[in-house]
């Protein structure tokens, strides 16, 4: 093998090694993962690995960010799916959240748009609160 052709070996080899272990960024506020807690963990959320973080989980709130989608009109069917299967009931969309019932409780499902290093991603705040309105 000549010294032109070995470079090129190391070079290639370097090349496809660096990009095998760099780590997907989710961008500030997300840097690490967290993990899923409960009431979360009882929704068949869409995680896929490798393009969607769990940012932060509280009984109160989650925050998930994604790869998987590159605009809110295409993770809020997604998320609708989710919250349906679950046996919540669709009580309303205004602006850019959608409200979803079940026992008491409403979950607000907002998937707001958001960009790491020119690539799209959504960032998805879901927040559950007791519904006054369910406990009379």
């Amino acid at each position: 093998m000549n010294r032109t052709s070995l470079v090129l070996c190391v070079s290639l080899a370097s090349t496809l090694l660096a990009a095998g272990c760099r780590k997907t960024s989710f961008g500030a506020g997300c840097e690490k993962s967290a993990e899923l807690g409960a009431p979360w963990t009882d929704l068949a959320l869409p995680i896929e690995e490798d393009k969607t973080r769990v940012c932060s989980s509280s009984p109160e709130e989650l925050k998930l960010r994604s790869y998987s989608w590159t605009s809110a009109s295409e993770a809020q069917p997604a998320f609708e799916k989710v919250m349906l299967a679950a046996g919540y009931t669709k009580d309303r969309c205004a602006a850019a959240a959608c409200y979803y019932d079940k026992a008491g409780f409403t979950v607000s499902v907002h998937p707001i748009e958001f960009k790491v290093k020119s690539k799209n991603l959504v960032t998805v705040v879901m927040s559950r609160k007791p519904d006054p309105r369910q406990m009379r």
